[in-house]
């Protein structure tokens, strides 16, 4: 049996995180590793996030350039975590992943990426993000032939062929198909905000809310619409530009309803569709307190019962609904 040691608590300094992610070493890590030719065959379900390497992690995804990496790297899974994070409490098996996660919250960026600007805490990030630039998609599923960036992409849309949801929360048993959707989901539970701006102090869930908030505050808007040059500062709000604006002609809907097959142009409708379903009905009238599944039906039926004066008598019509009750007939 193991002897219990209690670690002392990790105090890290930026020289720290130069011993184990500078620049030299990771070129020397790439070098090594675009020499290496194995065949995807190798290791079976062997997945790379960042397209470098041929042996992936089956419990997390990340993935190495040899196996006895693999190996040493799996020990993080292991119950046994004495490396705490002293600002969000994650705890990690290894004191470099440690180090690595650090990162994250000190808001290091030293790679850029020379095309668009954005900067990543490590350059295996911007190779895998020189992609989005580059087009290129390496990654293509067997079934549907759909290629991906990243093979780790390949991996979670697989599980949409196989019905996969491996990951499930403790608390109200909802599953995922990805572990960091599941880990980002728990924080509705426990309310914590690890990242904030260092603007206005606004805390989030998301690293990627924090990079999309700050824009409110530089007036940055890095995407740009091909077709009318309008520009946005997420890439969501590009698409849904596109989407709305330059292809509502073309009767493209990407969003359909799992229960009913019914596919909607906005993920907003799809998710209001599905209320229908649920029998969900977030929003009531403050006069009368009747529900409804769409805010804006609510708006318009709560505009006819303050001019009525909340008496369901002298509705004209509750909108939308067709009832002919609330007519009198």
């Amino acid at each position: 049996m193991k002897d219990q040691v209690d670690p002392e608590p990790l105090q890290i300094k930026e020289d720290q995180i130069d011993l184990y992610y500078s620049p030299d070493q990771e070129q020397l890590a790439e070098a090594e590793q675009s020499s290496l030719v194995l065949s995807s065959q190798k290791v079976e379900g062997s997945f790379d996030p960042d397209g470098i390497g041929p042996y992936s992690c089956s419990t997390c995804g990340e993935s190495f350039s040899d196996l006895s990496s693999l190996k040493f790297h799996q020990q993080t899974h292991q119950d046994e975590k004495p490396y705490s994070c002293q600002t969000c409490l994650k705890s990690f098996g290894r004191r470099d992943s440690l180090l690595r996660h650090m990162i994250t919250h000190t808001g290091e960026r030293r790679y850029s990426c020379q095309i668009c600007g954005d900067r990543f805490g490590l350059n295996s990030h911007l190779l895998r993000h020189m992609r989005t630039h580059t087009g290129e998609k390496p990654f293509s599923c067997q079934v549907c032939l759909k290629s991906f960036t990243q093979s780790n992409s390949l991996t979670d849309h697989m599980r949409i062929h196989t019905g996969e949801k491996p990951y499930s929360c403790k608390e109200c048993g909802k599953r995922f198909v990805q572990r960091g959707a599941l880990n980002v989901h728990m924080r509705t539970h426990t309310g914590e905000k690890p990242y904030s701006c260092s603007m206005c102090g606004k805390g989030f869930s998301q690293c990627s809310q924090v990079k999309d908030h700050v824009r409110t505050h530089t007036g940055e808007r890095p995407y740009s619409c091909s077709v009318c040059e309008k520009r946005f500062t997420q890439s969501c709000h590009l698409k849904t530009h596109i989407r709305n604006v330059h292809m509502i002609h073309t009767g493209e809907k990407p969003y359909s309803c799992e229960e009913c097959g019914k596919r909607f142009v906005q993920r907003g409708a799809l998710n209001v569709h599905m209320r229908t379903h649920t029998g969900e009905k977030p929003f009531s009238c403050s006069m009368c307190g009747k529900g409804f599944s769409a805010s804006t039906k609510n708006s318009q039926h709560t505009g006819f019962c303050k001019r009525g004066s909340g008496r369901l008598a002298s509705h004209p019509i509750h909108v939308n609904t067709g009832s002919a009750e609330l007519l009198g007939k």
